[in-house]
C-alpha cells in the first residue's frame, strides 16, 4: 500500500495530465491558503491587543466600499485570460493590462469621490481621508502583473502564491510596527498601503516572463468585454449579496459590534475559504478544459472535483463551528467574546455556499455568464432579506442565519437552471448539507 501510494504520488509530482496538474496545483494552493491564513490570524490576535473593536470596525466599514468600488468595475480579466484561446497573445495580454491600470485610477478617484458622502451618512468624519488613503491601493494594484492571471489559466501557482505570502509578509510587518507607535486606525491603512505595494514589486519581479507595455488591440479589447459584460453585472451583484451586506449590517450596529463581526468574519472563511479558493482558481480553468473536450468530460471533472471540496470543507466547517466559542474566550480578550457565537452561524453559512460554488463555476467554464448573473442576484436578494429578516426577529443571531438560509434557497435555485440538471449530484449536495448543519444546530440548542 505505501509502495502504490508513494507511486501515485511520483506520477502526480512528474504527470503532465490535467488531474495531476490541478493535484500540483492544489498543493501550492493549500500552502499559500495555509500561509496566508496563519500569517492574518496572528497579525490579527497581535492588533487586537494594540488597537480597540471600533477601530476595526471603522477598517472593515472602509474595506467594504474599496471592495464594492473594486467589483462593481471588474469586467473579468482574469476569467477573460485563463478563457480566451488568444490569451498567449503580447497584444492581447498589454490590452488587458492597460485596462486594468485604467480600472485601477478610476477606483482611486471613485474612491475620493465617495469619501465625504460616506462618512456623512454613517456619521464617521475619519471615513473621509480614510477612503481616499485606502483607494490608493487600487491605483497601485492596477499596475499587478498579468503573469498572475496566465499562471492561473496554466494551472500552475507556485509563484503566484510565492507572490502573495510576500506581499502579506511586508504588510503584516507595516501593520504591526505602525499599530505599535501610532495605536490607531491609520495604522492599518498603512500597513495596507504598504503592502499593495510591495506585492505589485514582488509579482513583477518573481512572474517576469511577459514584458508589460501600455497598448490598445481593439479585437482584444472587444474579446474581453464581450465575455465580462455579464460578469461585470454578475460581479456588482455578487457585492450586494457579499460585502454589501456588511454595509448594511453597519447600519443596523454600532462600530464595536461592527468591529467584532468582523474578526468572526475572518475566523469563520478559515474552514471554507481552502474549498472555495480551490473551487476558482484551479477548478475554472480544469473544468475549461475539460469542457473544450467534451460536456461529458466536463461532467466528470466537475464530480470529481466537488467531491473532493466537499471532503475538505464539510469537515472542516463542523470542526470550526464546535471550537469557535472555547477558542475565541482562549485567545482574545473578553471584549471580542461574542466573535465565537458569530463564528459558529458565519460557518454555517459559509457550509453551504461552498456546496454550489463548483456549479457556477461550471456555468462560467460553459460561457453561460448570463445564468451566472441569475444566479449571483438570487443569492443577493436571498441574503438580503434572510439578513433584514433575520435581524428584526432576533438581532445579530438572526441576521447570520438569514444569511444561511439565503445560502440554502440558492442551492434550489442552481439546481433549476437548465444546463445544470444533468450536472447536479443531488444527493452528494443534501448529504453535506446534512453534515454541516446537524452538529451545528446541536451546538446551538445547547446553547
Amino acid at each position: 500500500m505505501i509502495a502504490a501510494f508513494r507511486a501515485r504520488i511520483i506520477q502526480l509530482a512528474t504527470s503532465d495530465s490535467l488531474s495531476a496538474r490541478a493535484a500540483q496545483s492544489g498543493v501550492w494552493v493549500a500552502v499559500g491558503f495555509v500561509g496566508q491564513r496563519g500569517l492574518q490570524f496572528i497579525s490579527n490576535l497581535i492588533l487586537t491587543r494594540l488597537l480597540f473593536p471600533e477601530a476595526f470596525g471603522i477598517m472593515a466599514l472602509a474595506t467594504v466600499f474599496l471592495v464594492g468600488l473594486a467589483m462593481f468595475s471588474d469586467i473579468g480579466l482574469k476569467p477573460a485570460i485563463i478563457r480566451d484561446p488568444r490569451s498567449r497573445e503580447d497584444h492581447f495580454l498589454n490590452t488587458a493590462w492597460t485596462i486594468q491600470i485604467v480600472r485601477g485610477f478610476g477606483i482611486f478617484v471613485a474612491g475620493g469621490l465617495l469619501a465625504y458622502p460616506a462618512s456623512i451618512i454613517y456619521g464617521e468624519p475619519i471615513l473621509l481621508p480614510l477612503l481616499v488613503v485606502m483607494s490608493s491601493t487600487a491605483a497601485i494594484a492596477g499596475f499587478q502583473t498579468v503573469g498572475l492571471a496566465t499562471s492561473e489559466r496554466d494551472l500552475d501557482f507556485f509563484k503566484p502564491t510565492l507572490v502573495a505570502l510576500s506581499g502579506q509578509i511586508i504588510s503584516i510587518i507595516a501593520l504591526v510596527t505602525l499599530a505599535w507607535y501610532w495605536r490607531s486606525v491609520w495604522a492599518l491603512a498603512g500597513g495596507n498601503v504598504i503592502g499593495a505595494i510591495a506585492t505589485v514589486i514582488v509579482g513583477h519581479f518573481v512572474l517576469n516572463s511577459h514584458k508589460h507595455r501600455i497598448w490598445f488591440d481593439k479585437d482584444s479589447a472587444q474579446s474581453i468585454v464581450r465575455f465580462g459584460r455579464w460578469i461585470m453585472v454578475s460581479t456588482i451583484v455578487t457585492f450586494l449579496g457579499g460585502e454589501g451586506l456588511r454595509a448594511v449590517q453597519a447600519g443596523f450596529l454600532t462600530l464595536s459590534e461592527f468591529g467584532v463581526l468582523s474578526i468572526a468574519y475572518m475566523i469563520a472563511v478559515i474552514a471554507t475559504d481552502l474549498p472555495t479558493k480551490l473551487t476558482g482558481t484551479i477548478g475554472l480553468p480544469a473544468l475549461v478544459e475539460a469542457y473544450r473536450s467534451g460536456p461529458e468530460r466536463m461532467a466528470r471533472v466537475l464530480l470529481q472535483m466537488r467531491k473532493r471540496v466537499l471532503t475538505i470543507a464539510i469537515p472542516m466547517a463542523v470542526f470550526v463551528a464546535l471550537i469557535s466559542v472555547p477558542l475565541i474566550e482562549l485567545l482574545y480578550d473578553e471584549r471580542y467574546h461574542d466573535a465565537g457565537r458569530y463564528v459558529t452561524f458565519l460557518t454555517l453559512s459559509n457550509a453551504i455556499s461552498v456546496v454550489f460554488a463548483g456549479y457556477t463555476a461550471a456555468l462560467l467554464a460553459m460561457g453561460q455568464s448570463r445564468s451566472y448573473l441569475h444566479v449571483t442576484s438570487f443569492l443577493a436578494a436571498s441574503r438580503i432579506v434572510g439578513l433584514v429578516v433575520g435581524f428584526a426577529i432576533s438581532g445579530i443571531t438572526g441576521m447570520l442565519l438569514g444569511i444561511g438560509l439565503g445560502n440554502l434557497a440558492t442551492l434550489g435555485f442552481v439546481w433549476a437552471i437548465p444546463s445544470i440538471r444533468s450536472l447536479a449530484s443531488k444527493w452528494l449536495d443534501l448529504l453535506a448539507v446534512a453534515i454541516a448543519t446537524g452538529p451545528i444546530f446541536l451546538v446551538l440548542l445547547i446553547q
